[in-house]
């Protein structure tokens, strides 16, 4: 009997130990469940992640979409009281001082969110290449982007008022002693210009990025500068602007050699695209009373820590008798 009681007290334990795992394990999948999103990606801590109305068909349909859009779109208007007057603007990835992505700031958002808030917008920056954004724009995932030029393609599309001039320019090494007065100029030398400068451009400078097999473009120009300066073999085309930030930056780490700017490009206009032919009216709306007030001068003025067009050029022709 003694034996019988013995193994019927040892069943009962091995049940008891038996419900309480099947509980303990219920708890833990619940756990791991609340701390995923609707469509099952873990959120951070284990904390569901919120988003706003249509985010899910942006993250999970468009395959696409760069990994960068998704920080881009971490701010969630829905928290608004007014969702519909939050516009998703897209931006160019690497374009200190009119863009800088690391801080979500930079000239060109400034004035688009200055612009669009005289009519009640709040914008979210979406960093990411001028191809894609206008693709983007086009499937009503962005509400508008830019920089776009007179020659992109904006078919279909609302461009507003011209909000800035870029100066477009050859930097070479004055060590090179390069005299470039044209187009053709540039034929026969190794030339690295900004992402998508063949369609910015214009024709005549596409066809003399074909004509030229030592042509290239690079998307980081912070990349493009350095190169320039580091590996002493070519020329580079880009804004003179923001050549004149990754110059200054590079001064102050000791990198400082004599360069010429050949300024054989006329300033180019740029735009901004918009989906909704409104949001493109609030912005020229927004854009000239910006100007009116003085605004779009503060603005401007405080985006070029190193000074204008103009002072560069002194700086240059100082260079030249070093």
């Amino acid at each position: 009997m003694r034996r019988v009681a013995a193994a019927l007290r040892g069943m009962v334990l091995c049940a008891v130990l038996a419900l309480v795992c099947a509980v303990a394990s219920g708890v833990a999948v619940d756990g791991a469940r609340a701390g995923q999103e609707p469509g099952g990606a873990p959120g951070p801590a284990g904390m569901p992640v919120p988003r706003a109305a249509g985010d899910a068909a942006v993250s999970t349909n468009d395959a696409a979409a760069p990994a960068d859009d998704a920080a881009a779109w971490a701010a969630d208007p829905a928290t608004d009281a007014d969702a519909t007057r939050v516009l998703r603007i897209g931006f160019s990835t690497s374009s200190p001082p009119y863009v800088d992505m690391v801080n979500k700031a930079g000239l060109e958002p400034v004035l688009a969110a200055a612009a669009l808030a005289r009519s009640g917008y709040r914008i979210v920056p979406v960093f990411l290449p001028h191809a894609r954004a206008l693709e983007l724009v086009r499937k009503g995932t962005l509400d508008g982007c830019g920089p776009v030029g007179r020659h992109t393609d904006v078919a279909g599309l609302a461009v507003g008022d011209m909000y800035l001039r870029y100066s477009n320019v050859v930097a070479s090494l004055e060590a090179a002693e390069l005299d470039i007065r044209s187009l053709g100029d540039l034929r026969d030398l190794v030339v690295t210009a900004f992402h998508n400068a063949r369609v910015f451009m214009g024709p005549e400078f596409a066809a003399m990025a074909d004509a030229n097999p030592h042509y290239e473009e690079q998307v980081d120009q912070r990349a493009q500068v350095e190169a320039f300066f580091y590996r002493r073999d070519r020329v580079i085309v880009l804004d003179e602007r923001i050549f004149a930030f990754h110059r200054a930056r590079l001064a102050a780490r000791g990198v400082a050699v004599p360069v010429r700017i050949h300024r054989i490009f006329p300033p180019q206009d740029r735009f901004f695209a918009f989906r909704d032919p409104a949001v493109r009216d609030a912005f020229n709306a927004g854009l000239r009373a910006l100007r009116e007030s003085g605004e779009y001068a503060r603005i401007t003025q405080q985006a070029w820590p190193h000074g204008g067009p103009g002072d560069y050029r002194q700086r240059d022709e100082k260079d030249r008798t070093q």
